[in-house]
């Protein structure tokens, strides 16, 4: 079974070549399907994407991108991976094991983020719910193209793609997350302090969800 990995980019250079390699891992080109999907990097992103992976330009804006991928790609499973995330190995057949059982529907992977330091080293011993109604695209959602298809894809909205996704996954079955972890940049949290993104990531998740603040909204807000 093609699994078909969509990794949308924007000034990703330092990062596109490992999270490739991390998705290849040594799977055949009739197991595992890349596509990397930029957005008008202004960097040497697209010049690093490898032969064998497909490259594709579109509008800048994840769901907009991931869509694009999608669309574009073979796979009857789908893995959306953020350009910043690693794989771990074994990611394909955690996929394809999950979206085999009955009533799973779509899924994600525990999340472990490095570099760590500080209380970022308790963060990541902790292991999130199995089951769960809330993923985040660093934890790489995935699911069936017929589960993509019904839910029209990702909206093309500025934030919240991710968590918008999960909520219209929900009422079609169950959507759980593999004990394997997947490996994400502690960037964002070296940039804004550990502490102020993590209130930073409460604060737009229960806005937008039990708030109804719209994600233009949050947008402005995220990158004042």
């Amino acid at each position: 079974m093609l699994v078909s990995v969509v990794i949308p980019t924007l000034n990703e250079a330092e990062n596109i070549a490992e999270c490739i390699a991390a998705a290849r891992n040594g799977y055949g080109l009739d197991e595992v399907e890349i596509v990397v999907v930029d957005g008008d990097s202004s960097d040497a992103t697209a010049a690093l994407v490898p032969p064998g992976v497909r490259l594709l330009r579109s509008e800048r804006g994840r769901g907009l991108q991931m869509n694009e991928g999608a669309r574009a790609s073979r796979g009857d499973l789908l893995t959306f991976c953020h350009a910043d995330s690693r794989l771990p190995a074994g990611w394909r057949e955690a996929v394809v094991e999950a979206l085999c059982r009955p009533g799973v529907i779509a899924g994600a992977f525990q999340p472990l983020v490095l570099p760590e330091w500080g209380l970022l080293r308790l963060v990541n011993r902790l292991r999130l719910p199995a089951h769960s109604m809330l993923f985040f695209g660093d934890q790489a959602i995935f699911m069936s193209r017929k589960a993509f298809e019904c839910v029209g894809g990702f909206p093309p909205i500025p934030l919240m793609e991710d968590v918008r996704m999960a909520r219209a996954l929900a009422p079609l079955g169950r959507l759980v997350r593999v004990r394997l972890r997947i490996i994400t940049s502690s960037r964002r949290f070296r940039g804004r302090g550990f502490l102020r993104q993590t209130l930073c990531n409460v604060c737009m998740t229960v806005g937008h969800v039990y708030l109804g603040a719209s994600p233009e909204r949050l947008a402005r807000w995220y990158s004042s």
